[in-house]
């Protein structure tokens, strides 16, 4: 990428997956082979780019509306190779042929890489080899993407290892209880939870549906998506007053880690969450409700999980007035930082 026909550069790093945790080193090797006798240079160098990319829209009057991509730094690393000074140690073999040995460390931290490069938004890390040439030539450069993720302890938020409650009543009096183990998982861990029905008027229950969605924001672009989605079984076409279920549900495994990111520049902000949607399908006309449910997904095993649960747990409830009782998918969905401070 980027290369010209005076030489072809190639970047081969310690791992096949490409794929590094904050706080690692990236360990890597740098091949150039120059063709031209001629190539002056200033200087070669490899740099580590962390980088977020979003799209704006910008009036043009009578031309309309059209679409502006925004890319923006916000993590550099640069190690000369060649030039006034040398920090790597150089190889050289016959016919133009040159190496050279880096290592750059990643700070603690990073966001995670999010999309694919072409994409917008995204957060994007690569490795580029510049071969700075005279003032008036075009320098030639030369990238390789890297997938990075930060590391995620749940224990660093001990609160999410609590038992929690969340309530809700719709307009025809049913009362939804849902009781979690927990709200901090790894990816892979199951989900645990008890789901408490009170139906007084023994309206028909058509079903409840489980669904776990990724949510993230980039700048000021929001998205969500569903990763995962089932009927919960036990609770179809059901009349009963009273019903209480508990399930598992198995969170897939390859996922972001929940992480919340801000750079020196305002409008560097990126924030990765996860919530469960909870959803009651009822017969009639508005009488559907859900609750969200934000949960922690992190990359950390945690050793001390059986004393955590010994707590008492947090409960939440919401209104159960009308209005609430029909909710605005479009509104953005609390995180889970944002429900706990609400209880403090």
């Amino acid at each position: 990428m980027g290369n010209d026909n005076s030489s072809a550069i190639t970047i081969d790093v310690d791992r096949n997956n490409l794929f590094y945790y904050s706080g690692e080193t990236v360990f890597g090797i740098v091949r150039l082979n120059i063709t031209d006798e001629n190539l002056e240079t200033r200087e070669i160098y490899i740099s580590l780019i962390g980088e977020i990319g979003y799209t704006t829209l910008s009036s043009s009057g009578r031309f309309g509306s059209f679409e502006n991509e925004n890319k923006i730094k916000f993590y550099y690393k640069k190690v000369s190779l060649s030039g006034p000074s040398i920090t790597q140690q150089e190889f050289i073999d016959d016919c133009g042929r040159y190496a050279w040995l880096f290592q750059i460390p990643l700070i603690d931290n990073l966001p995670p890489t999010i999309n694919q490069p072409d994409t917008f938004p995204r957060v994007q890390y690569f490795l580029q080899v510049v071969i700075d040439k005279s003032w008036y030539t075009s320098n030639i450069k030369y990238k390789k993407y890297l997938t990075i993720h930060p590391r995620v302890n749940l224990l660093e938020n001990p609160q999410c290892l609590l038992p929690c409650i969340f309530e809700f009543e719709n307009r025809k009096d049913i009362k939804l209880k849902a009781t979690f183990n927990k709200l901090g998982y790894i990816f892979g861990e199951n989900i645990q939870f008890t789901l408490e029905i009170q139906n007084p008027r023994k309206i028909l229950i058509l079903h409840s549906n489980l669904s776990i969605l990724k949510c993230y924001q980039i700048e000021s672009k929001f998205d969500e998506y569903i990763v995962y989605k089932t009927i919960l079984p036990k609770i179809v076409n059901l009349t009963n007053e009273h019903i209480m279920e508990r399930f598992s549900i198995k969170i897939p495994s390859i996922q972001l880690p929940s992480y919340k990111f801000r750079g020196g520049d305002p409008k560097i902000f990126v924030h990765i969450y996860y919530r469960i949607k909870l959803t009651v399908k009822v017969e009639g006309i508005f009488n559907n409700f859900h609750i969200n449910v934000p949960i922690i997904l992190g990359t950390e095993h945690n050793s001390d999980l059986n004393q955590q649960q010994s707590f008492n747990p947090i409960s939440i409830s919401y209104s159960s007035n009308t209005e609430q009782s029909i909710f605005n998918d479009d509104d953005l969905p609390p995180d889970y930082d944002i429900v706990m401070r609400s209880l403090q």
